[in-house]
């Protein structure tokens, strides 16, 4: 039940986009953010800062004048998505070095904020009103986890927690993806797509590609989504899975290709990782059953302790191959599978192709029932 807790909390994460860096001066022409902040007496000062995947660069800052008023000046070299700050919380703008936006926020109620002069603002605050009522929703959801005691949590209470936060994620994807659907010859939503989850299909990807890129050819957003999709058509359902190429835990090469011919479940975990522990007794069953009948296990470790991988072996009784380079997060195999946190899965067919992602427990169990028969 731990972990549903820690997923939670994760619902609440938005990847950002890189940007590039930008300079501000008095004497040059730029964008022009002036604004009004009221029921704010506390605040004293408001910034715009550029949205990276490394953090937030500073463009400018102001001190508030009488009556909440503001003025924010700077360049970009190109749209870019920024973020307004002050003390009592966070708007996000799409701004470039011909904007003249005006702002009216109540500092009460942030999110009745209001822009003038830019239809992809105006889009950008129903992404956030969209959001915001799911983040609440989901809030909802852990504090009615956290009103049990360990000792008062049963399986009944769990799988109820479990299945309305589900219910809850599902119906965020599709709101998403319908609130892309409806938006037109804007950049709004490349950022968008970022409240997808990690996994998200692919192909629907694609075609958001397909629909946006002849506009936005030249933006710093399209080319990182076609970066981005690169990376994940290598590993869609039916590619070819990349070789994973590793030195089991004495130094011998073990690699994913001489595999060939097996059903192979591609198991990414760690020592470390409480879930993918969890994982491993239903693992084991299921190669026990299946491994007469082509079924082999490839475990790729993402830690950085022999010792501790040895031992969590022995322990567990993973009796299969087991491949690592030691370099945790920084493995090479991190950015090969798109990896964004473990437990993770891939299921390759016996000509090496990727036939699903992301299966586990009964899922799993049901996928090699079909495929085996049995």
């Amino acid at each position: 039940m731990k972990n549903l807790k820690y997923i939670l909390i994760a619902f609440s994460i938005v990847l950002l986009f890189s940007a590039c860096s930008s300079d501000k001066s008095e004497d040059i022409a730029g964008f022009v953010i002036s604004g009004t902040i009221s029921n704010g007496s506390d605040i004293k000062q408001v910034s715009i800062q550029e949205l990276t995947t490394g953090g937030l660069i500073m463009i400018d800052t102001a001190s508030l004048e009488a009556g909440g008023k503001f003025t924010l000046q700077g360049k970009l070299s190109e749209k870019t998505f920024c973020i307004l700050r002050f003390q009592k919380g966070d708007i996000v703008l799409l701004v470039d070095s011909n904007s003249r936006l005006n702002l009216n926020i109540d500092a009460a109620k942030i999110e009745n904020y209001q822009v003038e002069n830019s239809p992809e603002n105006q889009e950008l605050k129903e992404l956030f009103l969209l959001n915001s009522s799911f983040m609440a929703k989901s809030q909802a959801i852990n504090e009615r986890f956290a009103s049990y005691s360990a000792e008062n949590i049963t399986p009944d209470i769990e799988l109820s927690i479990k299945s309305a936060f589900d219910s809850l994620q599902q119906n965020h994807q599709s709101a998403v993806k319908e609130f892309v659907a409806k938006s037109k010859e804007s950049l709004v939503p490349y950022f968008a797509v970022n409240f997808l989850l990690p996994e998200a299909d692919a192909n629907y990807l694609n075609e958001v590609d397909k629909k946006l890129y002849a506009s936005f050819s030249e933006s710093k957003y399209a080319i990182q989504l076609h970066q981005k999709l690169e990376r994940l058509n290598k590993i869609a359902e039916g590619a070819v899975a990349p070789d994973i190429v590793l030195s089991d835990p004495y130094g011998k090469k073990v690699s994913l290709s001489e595999l060939r011919g097996k059903i192979v479940l591609v198991d990414f975990w760690a020592s470390w990782c409480g879930p993918c522990r969890m994982e491993n007794p239903k693992n084991v069953e299921l190669y026990n059953k299946y491994k007469k009948s082509g079924f082999e296990i490839f475990g790729v470790r993402l830690d950085d302790n022999r010792d501790a991988w040895i031992a969590a072996i022995n322990k567990d009784k993973l009796l299969w191959p087991h491949g690592s380079d030691l370099l945790k997060w920084n493995s090479s195999v991190v950015s090969l599978y798109n990896i964004s946190a473990i437990p993770y899965t891939v299921l390759v067919d016996k000509e090496g192709k990727i036939l699903a992602k992301e299966l586990r427990g009964k899922e799993l169990e049901i996928k090699l029932k079909e495929i085996f028969g049995y």
